[in-house]
């Protein structure tokens, strides 16, 4: 297949099955196949197209600022358009840390390089032993930090749950600054984050910032969006994927009496470690959540930011920022 005409060749792959997705008369498995080798092309599409994009300077401005992202092999592409996305339209040169998940390559690193220029990327031996000193006492922050417990999703992939314990201890312990956007690779941005870089900025303001999973998607009988439904009741919790957090609401001792009071969930709870930042933002108090134009999976005209949960819409959307990138 010709991966520059991969989205047309998925489109017209997918029409030849039309009745049966839109009324559902295909078996799930089947189903769930289509699903897979949709998202699968769309991603190595869009890992291909990034690379055309121009490279983003970073770590000159707002040096008490930085951004957070833990990444692994399968997620660089992803990385790179939600980075240069929010470097984009903030337009600015802040900081960024990538956190190594234990499977970037080599050459996985020379292309961030490439791309983000001056990033820093903290490989996973390097942080196990940085933060190993750091929590040496600690036996519920360790266990939850270096003992693997494997799940699976929802479509049965295999994935280590307690390696987001990452994006809890190591965003925090490992950075220079005071505020970190702690940014999942699943975002996107698409107007300017007037209220993340104001916060960013603000160096004397030691309140957090979080976005809320306000909104889910209304579909049609062809499981295309056509609109957004508020959750009832509103949550309230923030959504660590898009998390302006700051690092003064940053305890240790709070944090292993806390997992020692929820041992159970650890085990559990694929959100743990959002579990964790909420009990922080929350014991602090005076944070406050981002506007509902930064909700999990909200995408119309008024959105500034979106947290993809639904993975498929993270590709489907690269189009709204593809020509600005380049």
């Amino acid at each position: 297949m010709d991966i520059n005409k991969a989205p047309s060749r998925i489109s017209a792959m997918l029409s030849l099955v039309p009745e049966f997705v839109r009324e559902r008369r295909l078996p799930w498995r089947l189903s769930q196949t289509i699903a897979r080798v949709n998202l699968q092309l769309l991603r190595r599409y869009y890992d291909r197209q990034v690379l055309f994009t121009r490279p983003f300077l970073t770590g000159e401005d707002c040096p008490h600022f930085e951004v957070h992202t833990l990444l692994g092999h399968n997620h660089v592409g992803m990385v790179l358009w939600s980075v240069k996305s929010f470097l984009h339209q903030a337009g600015k040169k802040y900081t960024v840390v990538l956190h190594d998940d234990g499977s970037l390559t080599d050459s996985d690193t020379k292309t961030l390089g490439k791309h983000l220029l001056n990033v820093k990327i903290i490989r996973k031996s390097t942080a196990d032993t940085l933060i190993e000193e750091r929590i040496t006492g600690l036996p519920n922050c360790c266990e939850y930090r270096f003992t693997a417990k494997e799940t699976s999703d929802h479509r049965g992939i295999k994935y280590d749950m307690h390696i987001f314990a990452v994006r809890l201890f190591d965003f925090n312990l490992i950075s220079n600054g005071t505020k970190t956007l702690v940014l999942d690779a699943d975002v996107l941005f698409f107007k300017m984050p007037r209220e993340i870089i104001e916060w960013a900025e603000d160096v004397e303001d030691r309140n957090s910032l979080y976005s809320v999973e306000q909104y889910i998607p209304r579909r049609n009988s062809q499981n295309e969006i056509i609109g957004y439904e508020l959750k009832t009741p509103r949550p309230t919790d923030a959504n660590a994927g898009l998390l302006c957090f700051d690092k003064r609401a940053f305890s240790l001792e709070a944090l292993e009496d806390w997992i020692g009071a929820n041992k159970e969930k650890m085990n559990t709870y694929a959100t743990f470690e959002q579990a964790a930042y909420n009990h922080l933002i929350k014991s602090k108090g005076g944070s406050t959540p981002l506007p509902d134009t930064y909700s999990f999976n909200y995408t119309d005209q008024n959105v500034i930011a979106t947290h993809f949960a639904i993975k498929i819409l993270f590709f489907t959307n690269l189009k709204r920022l593809e020509k600005a990138l380049h």
